[in-house]
């Protein structure tokens, strides 16, 4: 009798072990994903944000992306398109209730400006890209790292691609 017991004692230490195991790794993948949900909030909830207030503005219609550019102040914008579906983008500072709209087509691209950068400045990457104003001006900011692994920042106007402000790090 106890020969049989021994056996199926160990099957279920063995059970207990797996289940603890798959339990344990549920846990941590749980706590995994809540934490990324948990740091993402507040990016997700800017955008939602002033996608609601452009879109109850009438000022776009559909969002194609959200830049988020953070220097002296934190500015929020989407670019996509309006009721007349001419490509526009709509700039916003947090904390307030201005909204900023321009028409994409009266401007240089995130395209142009990447181009800009990478023909002007030895880049190794372009970390961000996104539109904000600066002097009330909207304009494009760009961070990017050299080929020495420095850490630069370029201002660009929106409307002639004029540098406004430029941080090299040579």
């Amino acid at each position: 009798m106890e020969m049989r017991l021994a056996p199926q004692r160990r099957r279920r230490q063995q059970r207990r072990r797996r289940y603890t195991i798959i339990g344990v790794i549920v846990i941590i993948l749980i706590l995994v994903v809540g934490y990324f949900a948990a740091v993402n909030h507040p990016m997700s909830q800017a955008r939602s944000n002033l996608t609601h207030s452009a879109k109850q503005a009438k000022q776009i219609r559909y969002v194609d992306h959200f830049y988020h550019v953070s220097n002296q102040h934190t500015y929020y914008a989407l670019t996509g398109r309006n009721q007349d579906n001419q490509p526009v983008g709509v700039i916003q500072r947090k904390g307030s209730k201005k909204l900023t709209t321009v028409k994409l087509n009266h401007g240089l691209s995130a395209k142009d400006i990447r181009q800009s950068v990478k023909q002007n400045y030895q880049v190794k990457k372009i970390t961000s890209l996104g539109l904000a104003t600066y002097h009330n001006i909207p304009a494009w900011d760009v961070t990017f790292i050299d080929k020495q692994n420095n850490m630069n920042y370029v201002t660009y106007r929106f409307s002639d691609g004029k540098v406004l402000r430029s941080i090299l790090n040579l």
